[in-house]
């Protein structure tokens, strides 16, 4: 049972993911204060950022469904801190309008 959720999140964060990196994402990016974040963000790179990090996160995930020891769980989670890590980074550093 867990194993096909595994390769279900990884084959919508993939799919998602491409739809945001080649920019027929956008609905993914509502909520929220769209004004304030249209404002202050680039919309175009935040899209190709988060495509990026889904895609990252998507084959993560498939790679972790064909693992079964605890290092490997734990590697996995670490990856994706490390991912969402530098999408912050990116985020914050890269995204902004100046």
């Amino acid at each position: 049972m867990d194993r096909s959720f595994d390769f279900i999140l990884a084959g919508i964060a993939l799919i998602v993911g491409i739809m945001l990196l080649t920019g027929h994402g956008d609905i993914f990016l509502k909520g929220g204060n769209t004004k304030i974040r249209k404002e202050k963000y680039d919309e175009k790179k935040m899209e190709k950022a988060s495509g990026i990090c889904l895609i990252l996160i998507g084959v993560a995930t498939g790679v972790d469904a064909f693992t079964t020891s605890v290092a490997a769980k734990i590697a996995y989670v670490v990856i994706l801190f490390v991912i969402l890590a530098v999408f912050l980074f990116v985020l914050r550093t890269k995204c902004i309008k100046k």
